[in-house]
């Protein structure tokens, strides 16, 4: 499996059902049985990835809502993505309306 880059478009796959619960996102794959719990970032980062979206896009985004430096941003949400890309929950898309 490829590894994500800044250009690369990605959206999370709907095969999830999801609540909150102190901030926090639980989240259960219907298809494997498995639960994932997101904290405060990780769910910004599931909500922004609704639609199809840049890498690059996403981390201009939490860079302009959080005090992040933006390469430090960008690392950490490429492996914060390729490990969701792992778990098949997101998916490459070619291209996207931003």
């Amino acid at each position: 499996m490829a590894k994500l880059t800044p250009d690369s478009f990605v959206v999370r796959s709907d095969d999830f059902i999801t609540s909150t619960v102190d901030n926090d996102l639980v989240m259960m794959s219907l298809e494997k049985g498995v639960y994932y719990g997101l904290d405060t970032i990780g769910s910004q980062i599931w909500e922004h990835i609704a639609k199809p979206i840049s890498i690059d896009t996403l981390c201009h985004t939490l860079t302009d809502l959080y005090e992040v430096d933006p390469t430090q941003c960008q690392a950490d949400v490429l492996a914060f993505l390729n490990e969701l890309l792992n778990e098949e929950m997101i998916h490459v898309v070619n291209q996207a309306a931003e």
